[in-house]
């Protein structure tokens, strides 16, 4: 085969070669993180607030994985009125958001058990009183 033929063969599987990772990354399902993006980020002075409401707490909440279950404490002297988004960042139609109803002791147990394992984040959203608090805790699931 002479360098001329050579060359063409060259271009043209160079050319397949992108076409088909073109036809690739169109087939891929792209999750965006929120439906309403924009109207949240308007609204980012509110997190804040409840963030550095969160951080000005003495003794904060905890969520932690236990097994196929989350337990989370909050200190007894809190009496907390928010839910709780379990979210799941790879795939958003994974995402479950829960009442936070704490027992007598100031804990709640989920049961995580149905859900597939990988990196969750609980956002625990709450407020106490009129003020609003939020915190976020990473967690894996094996």
């Amino acid at each position: 085969m002479n360098w001329g033929k050579s060359i063409a063969l060259f271009y043209t599987l160079f050319v397949i070669a992108i076409l088909s990772v073109v036809a690739f990354a169109f087939t891929q399902d792209v999750n965006i993180i929120s439906e309403d993006y924009y109207q949240q980020e308007i609204a980012y002075e509110d997190q804040i607030t409840r963030i550095k409401n969160t951080e000005s707490l003495e003794v904060k909440p905890l969520v932690e994985l236990k097994g196929n279950y989350i337990e989370v404490v909050f200190p007894m002297e809190l009496s907390p009125k928010g839910n709780i988004l379990f979210f799941r960042p790879s795939d958003g139609s994974k995402d479950r958001r829960l009442p936070i109803s704490l027992g007598a002791n100031g804990t709640q147990q989920i049961d995580f058990s149905t859900q597939i394992e990988g990196k969750w984040i609980a956002k625990l959203l709450w407020s106490e009183g009129d003020k609003e608090y939020y915190q976020e805790f990473d967690l894996y699931k094996n």
